[in-house]
């Protein structure tokens, strides 16, 4: 008899347990579990719901569903320029990108309207809602056509309220007739054309030196001091060099930054210590989540730990400079470019400006919000500084425009192997009244000043010319 009873109160239990997990998924986790991109439900629901447009900020269409010989069929009027940030909607692969992470708007399924609670409710037809981007469809076009050709990607913000300008990455894929081209699309496994540059990891090279000009600044180095560059230097047993061995000779903490000097930035790195410069990065985002309606993987310093508590010396020297294990994402680079250019605060990234009801009433609008203090003002303005003088002096050169002060940073960032390095350039501009902060990475394309400030200064001036 006991041990029936075991049993039976084992079986009551586990009925319980299993009671307990439905209503969790079921009732708790209904809307998660709906929204989730990878839910078949919301795909099927647009057999009833006709999904919303997608628009960038001055009102051209970049998604929209048509009905093409009485089949709703969405199309991607900009083509591969969007790709793969804006991503797709089929019912046979799913939902990718923005159309992914924006259903739950699309599908008038986040803040539905009365009369779209009731069409709900009952299953009717109805529509969802639209949504206006932040992107800026002339000067995604100028990024994408200027990456043509070559690997890499493109981030522009405004680095007053962080709205994303930009969001390029190359190559791409054509979305249009996707079920049909699907399996040639994920065949092109040397272009890798579903990977997102924006949001992939690599060395940031010397476009680090302003990460690590923080911790310099607190570690009270007087910026007017100089430092004799002899293109190499020893610490710690580690040899740091200059690339091509090059020698600047005396150099101030501003000449230092404008033509790229590893030595000092490892020197002084070094002298600031381990948590001066973990602090320093830190405070730019590095191991955090980006706030994004993206996934963007978190920056790192170390492979073990994304911000580890501490760095040996010779890590801490080469992290200095952009090397070592540091990996970041040009995001993320164009992030901490946009935070310098907003005096120290870098602002909440975010591509949904408002989103419309099928009355076309706003029932959503962006509020800017801070995401970090990286700088006081006083350690922004001489980085700025540094930036100008590298424009105007140094490497980021190329990226100079008439009649605008930019202020800008090379990298050239070695990926390990025998292979040409990563061409980085971030800027901002006007230097003393930012409007647009920007990163350019190309893949394997040598100097930052010969691959990227080119493509970078386009969009700037472009960016410029634009009230």
């Amino acid at each position: 008899m006991r041990g029936i009873r075991q049993v039976a109160l084992g079986i009551a239990f586990s009925f319980f347990v299993l009671s307990l997990g439905l209503v969790y998924w079921q009732v708790v986790k209904a809307d998660t579990l709906l929204k989730h991109p990878a839910n078949r439900r919301m795909i099927l629901m647009e057999n009833r719901v006709t999904r919303g447009g997608i628009f960038d900020r001055n009102g051209e269409v970049i998604a929209k569903t048509q009905l093409i010989n009485g089949k709703k069929v969405r199309v991607y009027t900009k083509g591969e320029m969007y790709e793969p940030a804006l991503g797709y909607s089929t019912v046979k692969l799913g939902a990718s990108g923005l159309e992914g992470s924006l259903a739950d708007w699309l599908l008038g399924l986040k803040r539905p309207t009365p009369t779209q609670s009731v069409q709900q409710l009952f299953a009717l037809p109805r529509e969802g809602d639209d949504v206006v981007l932040t992107l800026d469809s002339r000067l995604q076009s100028l990024a994408f056509n200027a990456l043509k050709g070559k690997m890499g990607a493109v981030v522009a913000i405004d680095p007053r309220n962080g709205e994303v300008l930009a969001l390029a990455s190359q190559p791409s894929f054509e979305p249009n007739n996707l079920d049909q081209n699907w399996n040639e699309i994920r065949s092109r496994e040397k272009d890798r054309p579903l990977e997102p540059r924006y949001s992939s990891l690599y060395p940031p090279g010397s476009t680090m030196k302003v990460v690590t000009s923080a911790a310099l600044l607190r570690s009270g180095v007087n910026t007017t001091d100089l430092y004799e560059c002899q293109g190499s230097t020893i610490i710690n047993g580690q040899v740091i060099r200059e690339q091509n061995d090059k020698a600047h000779g005396w150099v101030n903490y501003n000449m230092a930054l404008a033509e790229s000097c590893n030595t000092y930035f490892a020197t002084f790195g070094v002298q600031a210590g381990n948590e001066k410069f973990l602090a320093a990065v830190k405070g730019f985002g590095f191991g955090q989540m980006v706030p994004f309606e993206l996934n963007v993987p978190r920056s790192s310093i170390t492979k073990a730990e994304k911000i580890p508590t501490t760095l040996n010396t010779n890590l801490l020297a080469a992290s200095t400079f952009g090397q070592g294990e540091v990996l970041v994402t040009p995001f993320q680079m164009a992030l901490i470019t946009a935070g310098i250019a907003n005096q120290g605060v870098i602002m909440t990234p975010h591509l949904v400006e408002r989103v419309l009801d099928p009355s076309q009433n706003v029932i959503f609008k962006q509020k800017p919000q801070p995401w970090l203090t990286a700088l006081s003002k006083a350690e922004a303005d001489k980085i700025t500084s540094a930036m100008v003088t590298a424009v105007t002096d140094g490497t980021a050169a190329p990226g100079a425009l008439p009649n605008v002060q930019v202020a800008g940073k090379t990298g050239s960032a070695e990926p390990g192997g025998d292979v040409p390095t990563h061409a980085w350039y971030i800027a901002f501009a006007p230097a003393e009244n930012p409007r647009i902060a920007i990163a350019v990475m190309v893949e394997n394309g040598g100097t930052g000043g010969g691959a990227a400030a080119p493509i970078a200064r386009q969009i700037i001036q472009e960016a410029l010319t634009r009230k």
